[in-house]
Formats: structure tokens, sequence, C-alpha cells
């Protein structure tokens, strides 16, 4: 709500300075589309994997065990004695929350890194904008309506790769 309300009052300021200020240079970038294709995502992403690659084949191999006990207890469930279910239960329970913590984890090392990369984006948007006199950058999202003369996102994304 306060994203869209804050939206709604940067385009009537807009709208009412450019009444003021007819010479006002805007700029639009697609912030997505630069972090898609920065080539410092690929090195993220490939060093996330590193990182993360020996939790994951422990998860994987308890995986197994997980789903050979949930299947033991659907199948066998009524036979089995107290001791055993709550032992299979507690194989299962012990994945998902292993399983809850590596994803909690990746996410944050995950965003982490996306917000050293936003960074770098954001000294390129200041570069570009500097050069080239814009006195106003906005994100596409940000903006109801663009013509492709002010999208700079190509100009950024250049800059980011320097």
């Amino acid at each position: 709500m306060k994203k869209i309300i804050s939206v709604m009052g940067l385009s009537l300021a807009l709208l009412l300075s450019g009444f003021v200020y007819a010479d006002t240079k805007v700029g639009v970038i697609d912030v997505v589309s630069i972090l898609q294709q920065m080539p410092q995502r690929e090195a993220v992403s490939k060093a996330l994997d590193s990182e993360f690659e020996p939790r994951a084949k422990v998860l994987q191999e308890e995986e197994k065990k997980a789903n050979d006990a949930a299947q033991k207890l659907q199948k066998d469930g009524m036979t089995l004695s107290t001791s055993d279910k709550t032992k299979l239960t507690k194989i299962v329970k012990a994945f998902e929350d292993k399983a809850k913590e590596f994803s909690m984890d990746y996410r944050k090392r995950e965003n982490e890194e996306a917000n050293k990369l936003l960074v770098k984006i954001q000294e390129a948007v200041k570069v570009v904008a500097a050069n080239e006199k814009y006195d106003l950058v906005l994100k596409a999202e940000a903006a109801f309506y663009a013509t492709d003369t002010v999208d700079i996102t190509s100009k950024v994304l250049e800059q980011v790769k320097k």
C-alpha cells in the first residue's frame, strides 16, 4: 500500500513539476533486466552453488531416508508399533526441518548477494545520470508509461559491465 501511495505521489509530483520545469530530464531503467544480464550474476550463482553444495548433498541423502520412512509409515502404519511410528515420524520431521533451514539459509545468502548487485546497479545509475545530466531516474515498474527514448537500461547495463 505504501508503494502505491508513493508511486502515485511521485507521479503527481512529476506531473506538477512538468509545468514548472519544462526541461526536466527523466530516465527509466528495468532493474530486473539488468540483474538478469549482469555478468556478475553468473559468478554469484556459481559461488552460492559451491557454498551450499555440501549441505545439499547431505540433504539429498536424508531425503531418501525420509521418503523411505514416509512410505513405510503409509504402507505399514496400521501394523507398526508406537515406538516405530514415532521413530519414523521423527526421521521425516527432522528432514523437513533441515530442508526448511537450508532453504531459508540459501534465500538469505541469495538476498545478500542480490543486494550487493543492486548497489552496483545504483552506482552505475548515478554515473549514467551524472554523465547524461538526468534529473530523475525511475524504475520501470514505477512508471505507468514510458517511451523508449527515456529508457536508459542499456546504458546502465554497459556501465555495470565495466
